[in-house]
């Protein structure tokens, strides 16, 4: 399912955020978006790397896959066994 449409206000009110992080900066209007994408990027590595050090997160570590378990001893006459 795609997102829904902005709407016209939603577009003029980005604009309007890209527009003064711009003049803020003095950066052009392309150059404050990629800024204002990367600040964002680093903002959410940054609340990542918080969950990751309170624990809440899930290990790093994927599990061992499980050994094999130790082939028996069986009698060749079990009666389980397959019989020409």
């Amino acid at each position: 399912m795609k997102p829904p449409k902005p709407t016209r206000a939603d577009l003029l009110r980005r604009h309007r955020e890209i527009f003064e992080y711009a003049r803020a900066h003095g950066l052009t209007l392309i150059e404050a978006k990629d800024a204002m994408a990367r600040d964002s990027w680093k903002a959410a590595q940054a609340r990542l790397a918080a969950v990751r050090r309170c624990g809440r997160a899930l290990p790093q570590t994927t599990p061992a896959p499980a050994a094999d378990p130790a082939p028996r001893d069986v009698s060749p006459d079990a009666p389980w066994m397959m019989r020409d």
